[in-house]
């Protein structure tokens, strides 16, 4: 067979007029050979041999132990106990040519499209996003719908197994309604184990969530992430027009972002269908089967917290308050997507809800101690007033003095001192206390003490009983006594 430069030169030197006899000639090539290229326009094609391997008569043993893991020289050494004659280097050989063609059928992917409302595609991807100038690790949730490529964003603080079901679950209340199938990765919020035959097992958690809602969950084969291609693009387009250079002052600002994102992102015509993903979706909405009625209760975690003396809960190291009523209780608390908390009272009751602190770790502001201590102060001084009024209705004539003067020397213990003087008035006459009140505004002593001292020295006569008659003496003054004198004999074992 002539080569291609050969082939060349006859076209050539037949082209400048030259006879076949010449060019066979000059060529060292038979007349027949140029004449057959003359005759033939295509230029030559070489086609390599396909060699027969001695290691094709052990391919299936092979492949078993390659598939077992087993390296080249064990190999080797196995299929000579079964006859082989050959080299270890030939053996390696082909063990690189099984290796190179499985890899070619792994990447072999083929593209086909789901009925609508038949199947919806979940995933997740990590991006550190700047807020108020700290980094800040977000989790960003995408949900598309198989046939019209609508999608719905998301994003959480953490990436829990009860983050990643609440995010599929908020994107069904989004679409308004739930495919019969969920295509999704092999996290281990989802997936515990999934091995080469396709066997799957997934999470308690995962299942019972797809269970209540009607889904068949679907994990793709490990590492070949092209199976759920139609929610793992999207993901660059939101990274790319949204994320990328993105600094916000406040955490909470994602959220609108994020929905206005999406507005815009599902009114864009898609690429492949030369429609918006809204439009594609009037034909696919009426195909989603009806949202369950599902007790969330059943579904996401609450633990139980008790409630400090001063009103506050401890949530990951940090304190958050809740209602004073529930002081020293047990509550239940339910943390969203790790950016907010919630609070309920044993009952079910949502008692308190809070965005969770990203950077602030002090002890936060209760509202209601505030109010609580101002009603305190005003009880307290009520209190206060109402004393220094009754002290001047037992001495009008010189209890205004002696309250200044005990403001004075006394300061906060004011209520103290009238209140322990007031209680004498039960012993004493208010005249008796009234001359001592004078000799201690004489003198200059203030103080409690000075006037139970002097009452002691001058001996005033105790108040007569039917002047000051206890409250127990009137509760008891119409009550017949009775002799609660009693035997021995009573205590006889």
């Amino acid at each position: 067979m002539l080569s291609m430069y050969k082939w060349h030169q006859v076209k050539v030197m037949r082209a400048q007029g030259m006879s076949i006899k010449k060019i066979a000639r000059d060529l060292h090539t038979s007349k027949n050979t140029v004449r057959r290229y003359l005759r033939d326009s295509s230029p030559p094609v070489f086609k390599k041999c396909k060699r027969k391997s001695d290691l094709d008569a052990y391919r299936t043993e092979i492949i078993r132990m390659m598939e077992d893991k087993y390296i080249g020289t064990r190999i080797y050494e196995e299929i000579k106990k079964k006859g082989y004659r050959g080299s270890l280097s030939a053996v390696h050989k082909y063990l690189a040519g099984l290796r190179t063609e499985a890899v070619i059928q792994d990447k072999v992917t083929t593209r086909f499209e789901t009925k609508p409302g038949e199947q919806m595609q979940y995933d997740w991807a990590e991006w550190t996003l700047m807020v108020s100038s700290r980094p800040v690790k977000v989790y960003f949730h995408d949900l598309v719908l198989g046939y019209s490529r609508k999608k719905y964003y998301t994003w959480s603080l953490q990436i829990r197994a009860q983050d990643v079901i609440r995010a599929i679950e908020d994107g069904i209340r989004y679409f308004g309604g739930v495919c019969r199938k969920l295509v999704i990765d092999n996290p281990k919020q989802e997936v515990v184990s999934h091995n080469k035959s396709g066997i799957v097992r997934y999470t308690d958690e995962f299942l019972r969530f797809c269970g209540m809602y009607g889904i068949e969950p679907n994990a793709c084969r490990p590492y070949r992430a092209r199976t759920k291609g139609k929610v793992e693009r999207p993901f660059y387009y939101l990274e790319e027009h949204l994320l990328r250079g993105l600094e916000v002052t406040d955490i909470g600002e994602l959220d609108g972002l994020l929905a206005s994102f999406t507005t815009a992102y599902n009114a864009r015509p898609h690429s492949s269908f030369h429609a918006s993903p809204d439009e594609l979706f009037t034909k696919e909405k009426d195909h989603l089967r009806a949202i369950p009625v599902v007790d969330p209760a059943l579904i996401y975690n609450r633990e139980i917290r008790k409630v400090s003396n001063d009103g506050y809960i401890s949530w990951r190291g940090l304190l958050y308050f809740v209602p004073m009523s529930l002081c020293l209780r047990d509550v239940m608390v339910e943390e969203i997507l790790g950016r907010t908390l919630k609070v309920y009272d044993l009952g079910g009751n949502m008692v308190a809800k809070h965005a969770i602190r990203l950077f602030d770790k002090s002890r936060p502001e209760h509202p209601e101690h505030a109010e609580i201590n101002e009603a305190y102060l005003e009880k307290k001084e009520s209190l206060r007033a109402g004393l220094i009024r009754k002290f001047l209705e037992h001495f009008p004539a010189n209890g205004e003095t002696y309250i200044q003067g005990l403001k004075k020397n006394t300061t906060a213990n004011l209520s103290w001192h009238l209140g322990e003087i007031l209680g004498l008035c039960r012993f004493y006459r208010d005249s008796d206390i009234s001359m001592v009140l004078d000799e201690c505004i004489r003198l200059g002593a203030y103080h409690k003490n000075t006037v139970k001292r002097l009452l002691g020295e001058r001996d005033f006569r105790i108040a007569n009983t039917q002047d000051r008659v206890s409250l127990p003496d009137k509760l008891y003054a119409g009550m017949k006594k009775v002799d609660i004198a009693r035997s021995l004999s009573a205590y006889h074992l």
